[in-house]
Formats: C-alpha cells, structure tokens, sequence
C-alpha cells in the first residue's frame, strides 16, 4: 500500500512542547534542538512508499547538494546518517508545504513564465504527493485566480513539484 498524504498530514508537526497536538504517525517534526523542521523516516520507507524519478533542473539540484550547514540525521539510528541529494530533496519538499500561501503566490507570479533548464534524474523512494499538490494548487488558485493557468501546474504531480522547488529554491538563492 503507498502512501498518498494531503497536506494537513504533511503540515503536522510534532513539537516538542506540552499542549500540543500528538499523533503517533507525521511526516514532519520539531528538530531536538528547536532550530528547525525536519522530515520523519516516513518519507523515507521502503515498506509503504514507492519509488518515483524527480527530474530537477541540474543546476538546482548541484545547489542544493552544495548547501552548507549539517545534512542527514543526528539521533541514535545505526548507520550513517542520510545525507546524499535524495535527503535534500525530500528536505526541500517538506519546506516547500511549510511555505505560507501568499508567499508562493508572490514567488509564482514573479516567474509566470518559467522554463527549466537541463534536468537531472534523481531516483528516489518517498510518498505519492498528488493528494498534497492537488490540495496545494487549489489553496493557490483560491488566493489568486490568475495562477490556474502557470505553467508550474500544467503536468502531474511530480513534476510540479519539482518546477515550485527549482522556484522556491532559486527565490531563496538564487541560481
């Protein structure tokens, strides 16, 4: 069975204060040290995700390999940490739903008509993220009518989610 999340699923976090909402299975939570949000291993599991090819932008996702700051994991798990550009990109892919809605707005209309480079197949098991991205264009097209026709959202999911996070990636740094 693969795992499809929506975006309520993909935006819960577990935090690490009292009061706050637990559930048992997330797909996002709190850092240890509070310094930020982290993906779970549910992203990650062979055992309820599938495989799925991403085809980024090379150039993007060089850059995003080349980020600098610690990558991969820091608990107990034996092994070493993931750190590779497979972990960075579902890294990237959860902060791409933890974006305010406005602030995608502004970044898809400062591109309307964005057009990616050379891309690069990176092979990767993570959940489906249709529901999500379904969920995802919606609340966009509610905050601004003008976006139903980008050509971000003229493919599938998988796809369209690459083109926001080239977006999001080259908004924040540039390429």
């Amino acid at each position: 069975m693969a795992s499809c999340p929506n975006l309520d699923e993909l935006r819960h976090v577990n935090r690490w204060n009292k009061g706050a909402l637990y559930k048992k299975q997330v797909y996002v939570k709190q850092s240890r040290g509070h310094g930020g949000l982290v993906h779970t291993k549910l992203w990650e599991s062979i055992k309820i995700n599938n495989r799925h090819t991403l085809r980024l932008e090379k150039a993007v996702a060089e850059s995003i390999l080349k980020k600098k700051g610690p990558h991969g994991r820091r608990d107990g798990t034996r092994g070493q940490p993931a750190s590779g550009i497979r972990h960075m990109i579902r890294r990237e892919l959860m902060l791409l739903f933890h974006i305010k809605t406005e602030k995608l707005v502004e970044i898809l209309n400062l591109n309307t008509e964005y057009k990616s480079g050379k891309k690069q197949d990176i092979t990767m098991v993570m959940p489906n993220l249709s529901i999500a991205i379904n969920e995802l264009y919606s609340e966009l097209i509610e905050a601004d009518d003008r976006l139903a026709n980008h050509p971000v959202f003229k493919r599938m999911w998988a796809p369209c989610a690459c083109r926001l996070v080239e977006l999001v990636w080259i908004y924040k740094y540039g390429k």
